[in-house]
Parts: C-alpha cells; structure tokens; sequence
C-alpha cells in the first residue's frame, strides 16, 4: 500500500506533461473546441480507470482524437479523453459536453498534480446524482486565472461520433442554453400546433390523412427529444436506459411514415405496383424493427446490439421518394410537397451525419440540421395534405356541378314535354298543400304541437308523467237554472263567448287548453313542455279570467242581460298526460291533481280565484293572498285555500 502511494505521489506532478498543447481561454465571450485539442485513448468498456492510468502511464499510449476512432452504439469500448486548460479570464469555466445521449461520463481535474474535482454525468446515472439538466450536460472547472488544469473524461455507451467538449465561460454558457432553450421551446410548440391543427382539420373534413399525419408529427417529434435527451429529463427520469430504445422510436416513427405515404399518395389507385412494394417495406421494417429491441432488451454478450433499422430506413427513403415522383408523375400535383419534404430531411441528415465525422464545424444549423430538417419536412408535408383536400374538393365540386347541369338538362327536357301535366300537378299540389294547412290548423285546435310531432314521427304517443304541473278549473255557478231560461242557441252561444275569451287569454302563456265539459274549462300549466314557472303563469292567466268575467258581468247587468258567475280553482302537482284510443281522441290529463283542482273550483265563491296550500307556496312571492283557513273538502278531510287577490307589486 505505502509503495502504491509512493509511485502515485512520484506519477502525479508530471500528468499535466503530454504532447497536446493547454487551451488557453482568453476571451469569456466565445467557446472552444476541447474536443480537437484533445487525445483519445479507446479501452476495454470498464476496464482502465483513472487509478491505472496514474499509476501505468507509459502502459496507455493517447493519440490525437479523431471521429473515426468512435464506434457508436457498441458499449464494448470505452473514451478516455485528455486535455489541458489554461484560464486568461477573471471568472469560472465550465467544461459543456454538447451531445447529452452519452450513458456514462466520469470526468476528472488535476491542478499541479493534485486532483481537485470530480464529476460522474451521462444518461444512466440516476436523476439526483446531477446538478445539472439531463437535456444538457456541463460540470464547472476550478481553474482560476493564470491556472492550467489537466482534464480526463471518460465516455462509455456513445450512439454518435460527434462527442463534442467545450470550455465556456458562465456568460458564455448561459448565451448558448439560453438560444438552445428557445429554438427546442419553438421548435416543439410549432409540433404542438400541427397536431392540434391536423386533429382540427380531420373532425372538419374527415380526411384520415390528417390522423396518419399527426401521429407521424407526434412520434418524430418524440424521436428528436429523445436524441437531445429531452424525454430523460421530462418523461422517464426514473428510466434513463430509455435512451437505448431511440432506435425502436426511429423505427416505429419509420413505419407512420409509411403509412403515411401509401395513403396521402393514394398509391393503392394510382400506383398499385408501387402500394404492394411499400407493405413489403413495411414488413421489413417491422422485422428490423423487432431485432433491435429484442437485441437492446436481452442484451448482446459483446455489447453490440443488432440494428438493421438505419439501412432499412435508407431503402425506406429511397423507396418514398421514387414512390413520390411516380405519384407526381401520374398527375398526383400534392406530391410535389411531399418530395421536396423528403429531400429537405435527407439534405439535413446528410448535413449531421457530415458534422458528426468531423468534417463540418460546430456551429447551429449544423447541430440542429436535423431538427431544421424535420421542421421543414413537417411543413411541406402540411402544405401537400391542404393541396390534397383543396384538390379533392375541387373534383367534388366539379363532380357536383356536372350532375347538376346534368340534371338541370334533364329537367329542362321534362318540362318542355309535360308543362300542361305539370301546371295541373302544381293547382293540385296547391289545392292539397291548403287542405294539409287547414288540416294542421284544425289538428292544432285538438292536440298539442309537441303531441302532433310526436304522433308524426312514430305514429303514436306515449303517456309522460310531469312532476309539476298546475291545473285549472272553472265552471258557471248554477248553470243548470241560467240555462233553462236561455234557448239552446244563445246559451251555446253564451258560453263561446265567454271560452273564446279564455282561449285568448291561454295563449298570452304557456299553457295548454285541454278540454271543456259542458260549462266547465280545463287548462294546465306545465305540459307538454315542463316549465319551472307553471303556477304563476296559471294564476295571473286566472286573474285575467276573473277580471273579464266581472266587466262581463257588470256590462251585462248594466243593459239587462243574464250574466253568469264563474268559479275558478287551480292546484299544482304531479300528473299523467297523453292521448288514448285511436278514433276521436283527444290530450287529456289524469291524476289525483285534478281532482284536487276540481275540489278548489267547488269549494270556491264567484268572481274569486281558489288555490290550495301548495299552489300558494309557489306563488306567495309574487301574488297577494288572502288564507280563507282549512275548508273541509269531501274525500279529502279539511284543507287549506287561499284567494289570489291581485300580484304584488314592486
């Protein structure tokens, strides 16, 4: 043990001493490029740590690093990177590993050959060992000014050869997440809205493209926040080994995208050839599809996993692409979009996958290229659907105006041929037209609009039980005696005047005439259409009713005539209304309602308005009351009445 110190006290003071040339960081309001200035040591996955490289660094030989030298998703190797930083500026640098996909990274810095921080990142550490965001990953260097500190990362499970590293001051760090955090805050919002919008766009027009589409946006809109670690950090930080499933996305957001393609260029109508080539991809890409994620879920004993999906989303390309320019060729114009969409995305991928082996700088679009890509991919896609609906559109309207001068051709031909035909077809059709008015006015006067609807639509109609319903009753006092010093004519006569006037008065409110009796008159509030307000209206239709019959009575005294003298009781509560019978029927109302409503009219004086308790309650607020006590009623032991006077006035 003391001679294992002893060569790691003698090995320490010369770590800063390899080939590469220190960083120097003047300037706070630029990045620089760590990764160039570095050397790569390519190992065993997980076997050389930073103790062997300490204690045997002449047994681990670094080379310049250069892209080629990663192998991307093979976690059988592992990078150790070396570098060294000198800081020119008076504030703190932070180390910023632009890629976030990485599952491991352990970094170490040594000033004057001491070890003086140490930080563990990468997708498969566990949320609360960060203190910083899975989407971006940075750890702060204690460099101060004038200082150089020797710099040893260690990178372990890599799915891209662009492993970035870069020095940054604060503001300069801050700067970039800062653009980084709007473009992806714009760039998912604008996936956001084209969901929306296609989802819109298909309850409206009912095109299933629309649907195909939005999940395909959904599902690429995933895929990329993946990439960029995203989904780590919102959705499944509790699962960081997420990561190595963003081929499975891929692979299903492939297979929308077929889906996709066979239906928006109808390839089954234009192109069947074609339709019957894009399912053989399909399957295809399903099969890949399936090897991957069993090779990720299982595991590969050499640490390779088994994905074929790269090349066969390059023969899927290849095939959307000719499979659009036949469509296009055929006369299919919304095709043109949906090439030049593709062409967009594969230009963009061409752009990353330059930038990934090093031959194009750092810069935005090159980073982003793909994101740029798709986002413009998306909208030529949206612009090809809207083309598509307004071209078939179009045909309907086309197809629509040719049938109907079709017909209008037909009909001018007809007409010429049978115009004295139809002038006595269309006196008939008036003729009937006026017999079905008159037949519906006189059918009015019998049944209720609701019940005739009712009766026309299935032909009978059914019984309905109302909760709340107020019935009137009035009748002549003495009828029988008035009547016999009337001729039959003027005492029918009579009574039409004065229910002629009750009929007026009724259709001032809601509420329904249902029969008369000899010289009584029924009506109801609340039927056929339940309202809340029923006994009020029954009760100010009842003050009418009275306030006529005394100015009747008065005038008729006044020149002599016979008048008569009504009685009018009204109670509210549950009843059963409907028709019965199928010869001469009529909408009538059954229930211990109207019996109660007749007692109220029996038991009531001429000229005055008999309600019960329960009417009263109802209308108490609104009309002035006067309790009359409990009247003993027969069958009904004694109950409470009351005479509306008049409404209360505010």
């Amino acid at each position: 043990m003391k001679h294992g110190l002893l060569l790691l006290f003698l090995i320490l003071p010369a770590l800063p001493s390899f080939g590469s040339e220190p960083v120097i960081i003047r300037d706070s309001t630029r990045s620089y490029d760590l990764f160039a200035a570095s050397e790569l040591l390519v190992v065993p996955a997980g076997k050389v740590s930073i103790d062997d490289l300490l204690q045997r660094p002449g047994s681990y030989r670094f080379t310049p690093t250069r892209h080629d030298l990663i192998r991307p998703y093979d976690r059988q190797f592992g990078y150790w990177f070396r570098f060294s930083v000198t800081n020119q500026t008076a504030g703190s640098l932070f180390l910023h590993l632009v890629y976030a996909g990485t599952e491991r990274i352990d970094m170490y810095e040594f000033e004057s050959g001491r070890r003086v921080s140490e930080h563990r990142l990468g997708t498969l550490r566990a949320e609360r060992t960060f203190t910083s965001r899975k989407s971006t990953q940075y750890s702060p260097m204690t460099t101060r000014r004038g200082q150089t500190s020797v710099f040893y990362v260690y990178m372990e499970g890599v799915y891209t050869t662009s492993l970035m590293l870069f020095g940054r001051s604060l503001p300069n760090l801050l700067e970039v997440q800062h653009r980084h955090d709007l473009f992806y805050g714009l760039y998912y919002g604008f996936i956001l809205i084209v969901i929306i919008y296609s989802l819109v766009m298909y309850v409206r027009l009912r095109v299933q493209s629309y649907v195909r589409y939005a999940i395909w946006v959904l599902f690429v809109g995933l895929q990329l926040a993946l990439f960029r670690g995203h989904l780590n950090e919102f959705l499944w930080a509790h699962n960081p080994a997420i990561e190595r499933y963003g081929t499975g996305l891929a692979g299903v957001t492939g297979l929308l995208h077929i889906l996709f393609t066979l239906s928006f260029l109808k390839l089954r109508l234009i192109a069947p050839l074609y339709y019957r080539i894009g399912i053989g991809v399909f399957v295809l890409y399903s099969l890949g599809l399936f090897v991957n994620l069993v090779s990720v879920a299982v595991g590969s004993p050499t640490g390779q996993q088994l994905d074929f999906v790269p090349q066969i989303a390059l023969l899927e390309g290849v095939y959307s692409l000719v499979a659009g320019v036949v469509a296009w060729r055929r006369n299919f114009r919304p095709a043109l979009y949906y090439i030049l969409g593709n062409l967009a995305f594969f230009a963009s991928i061409f752009v990353f996958l330059t930038y990934a082996a090093g031959r194009l700088p750092h810069r935005f679009w090159t980073y982003e290229s793909i994101h740029l890509g798709s986002g413009i991919e998306i909208t030529l896609f949206m612009l090809a659907l809207a083309y598509k609906v307004n071209l078939l559109k179009k045909e309907r309207e086309q197809a629509i105006q040719e049938r109907i001068q079709a017909l209008q051709e037909n009909e001018r031909l007809v007409s010429q041929q049978n115009l004295m035909l139809e002038q006595q077809v269309g006196l008939r059709t008036a003729e009937l037209r006026k017999e079905q008015q008159r037949s519906e006015e006189l059918l009015l006067n019998i049944l209720p609009d609701e019940i005739i609807h009712e009766l026309k639509q299935n032909g009978a109609s059914r019984p309905r039980r109302f909760e709340q319903v107020t019935v009137l009753f009035t009748d002549i006092q003495n009828f029988t005696k008035v009547g016999e010093r009337l001729s039959p004519e003027a005492l029918v006569s009579e009574i039409d005047y004065y229910f002629r006037a009750f009929d007026g008065i009724l259709s001032r409110y809601a509420i329904e005439k249902i029969k008369t009796i000899g010289d009584a008159y029924l009506c109801a509030g609340g039927l056929p259409v339940a309202t809340t307000d029923n006994a009020q209206e029954v009760v100010r239709a009842a003050l009418e009713m009275r306030d006529f019959m005394l100015r009747s009575q008065q005038e008729r005294q006044a020149t002599g005539q016979p008048g008569f003298g009504f009685r009018i009781g009204i109670h509210t509560g549950p009843v059963v209304a409907g028709i019965v019978g199928v010869r001469k029927f009529a909408y009538d109302i059954w229930g211990d309602t109207v019996n109660t409503a007749a007692r109220m009219e029996q038991h009531g004086e001429v000229g005055k308005v008999n309600i019960s308790e329960v009417t009263y309650q109802l209308v108490k607020d609104q009309f002035r009351c006067h309790h009359r006590g409990k009247v003993t009623v027969k069958n009904k032991g004694e109950l409470d009445m009351y005479f509306a006077e008049e409404p209360v006035t505010v």
